[in-house]
């Protein structure tokens, strides 16, 4: 359901407008919020994410047009829709001046309710269907290993941008591209769950004129992120046998990894293993299994309460001081530090 915000001083006309029959299922569109003076909407706006907003112009605290002007400038809802009991061209006028999604008088046509509502539904599948475009387009870079995505994800988000659409329709575009990318990522590989959190990559506090192109480079930096965390974790190859050996340690960062028991256990001969894998990845078979190992550590580090001592055991490193060594070699902190810090900050 589309969420909408009644903005309105006057009850008989409220409830004329909640009356129609324009909500529900027929429309998708749902009251969701209701309040009566244009501070307590402001508040509203500014806390939720409605996909419209219809507001009486005549109301107290602050007046509908400008709500409107508030809400047009900050890019925090792109659908205001003023509202009167009386046709006034000077308000109208104001308000088309000001960026109003539409102008409604008494008495009032549900048609033209449908239409507006039918107009916003259409311009959020625009958006989606370029989002999935987008989306597919920067899997495909993932599943190439492709470097060339740092260019493709920079000069996307200044695409969406540059549409002309206000800031609140480009970002949430740009926001959704992100959110099914990291969704497709984690959707194809289960095993990425054992090393990072995929929740972590979806707090968000907002977006406006002053703070845009920050935004853009932190967009920009958590597709990236994850796209080096993913090819360091899964490098490309094109022998099946390595692809099998590269999955088998992914699923399983805490069993017996040893070169030899892998080679066993899926039938490989293990002077072959070593020779083909750095020749496929080109990474040492056992630079890889550290990798894998001390990202698991990292997981477990953030995630749970071991003990440093429990979890090195666990990850069949027998000597801490190794393990910490090793930890320390590629995090620049030891584990007890990192536990403390904010480690690897993905959030969107």
């Amino acid at each position: 359901m589309y969420k909408t915000l009644l903005v309105f001083d006057n009850y008989d006309l409220l409830e004329e407008i909640k009356k129609l029959s324009i909500w529900g299922d027929s429309s998708e569109f749902e009251i969701t919020d209701v309040v009566s003076d244009g501070v307590s909407a402001y508040r509203k706006i500014r806390e939720n994410r409605y996909d419209l907003v219809i507001t009486e112009i005549r109301i107290m605290g602050i007046d509908g047009l400008q709500l409107l002007r508030n809400v047009k400038k900050e890019g925090i809802c792109s659908h205001i829709v003023l509202c009167s009991e009386f046709e006034d061209f000077n308000y109208a006028r104001q308000g088309i001046i000001l960026g109003a999604y539409d102008y409604f008088v008494k008495p009032f046509d549900e048609t033209l309710f449908f239409s507006m509502f039918n107009r916003i539904k259409n311009e959020t599948f625009g958006g989606e269907a370029t989002g999935i475009y987008y989306a597919e387009e920067v899997m495909n870079y993932f599943e190439r290993r492709d470097t060339g995505i740092y260019d493709y994800i920079s000069n996307m988000i200044e695409e969406v941008y540059n549409t002309g659409e206000d800031i609140l329709k480009a970002d949430k575009k740009v926001r959704s591209i992100c959110k099914a990318v990291i969704d497709d990522v984690f959707n194809h590989n289960d095993w990425l769950d054992l090393y990072i959190v995929q929740e972590d990559f979806y707090s968000f506090d907002g977006i406006n004129e002053r703070n845009q192109n920050s935004y853009k480079k932190r967009y920009k930096d958590i597709i990236c992120n994850l796209f080096d965390e993913y090819c360091e974790l899964f490098p490309n190859c094109n022998n099946s046998k390595i692809y099998e050996v590269i999955q088998y340690i992914l699923n399983n960062p805490e069993n017996n990894l040893k070169q030899k028991d892998i080679a066993t256990e899926l039938y490989i001969n293990s002077s072959y293993l070593s020779t083909v894998f750095p020749a496929q990845t080109g990474i040492r078979f056992v630079d890889y299994l550290t990798t894998v190992k001390l990202k698991r550590a990292v997981w477990l580090l953030k995630e749970t309460n071991m003990k440093i001592t429990d979890i090195a055991e666990r990850l069949d490193y027998k000597d801490i001081g190794y393990f910490s060594r090793l930890f320390k070699n590629k995090y620049k902190l030891p584990p007890s530090a990192y536990r403390l810090s904010d480690g690897d900050d993905y959030q969107i």
